[in-house]
């Protein structure tokens, strides 16, 4: 009986939240999905990060869907990278990162994915890792 108790109530939740959603303007629904959207990132990711991050300042290119935009690196590790920028994107977006190397004028183009989003900047995971 407890089962059944936990599944009227599941279904009660889901239809609390599907009358608050419809309830929302567009603009605080797609906020909403966009929260929820990072936390489903987050929990693919472990709760322990695979490699170390070391601090990294560097201003960095990075192009989305064509369009170049700049922002500035915070810590760079083998699977990723944290770039502070106003722009807003979203979780699961395609960009292509040209990471600075110490050659002056010279860099690399690092293919990644955005998986976290917050106000001061975005998370990105690197599709190549590096050693």
């Amino acid at each position: 009986m407890v089962d059944t108790d936990r599944e009227i109530g599941k279904e009660s939740i889901t239809v609390s939240l599907i009358r608050k959603i419809l309830d929302m303007t567009e603009e605080q629904q797609l906020s909403l999905y966009q929260q929820l959207e990072e936390m489903s990132a987050a929990a693919v990711m472990t709760s322990e990060r695979e490699d170390t991050r070391k601090s990294y300042k560097k201003t960095i290119l990075f192009t989305v869907k064509d369009e170049t935009f700049t922002g500035v690196s915070q810590d760079i590790s083998a699977g990723g990278m944290f770039i502070i920028t106003e722009d807003a994107f979203s979780v699961r977006q395609m960009i292509t990162i040209q990471i600075p190397l110490a050659d002056k004028g010279k860099h690399i183009k690092v293919p990644a994915q955005i998986v976290r989003i917050k106000p001061e900047g975005i998370g990105v995971e690197f599709l190549k890792k590096f050693e």
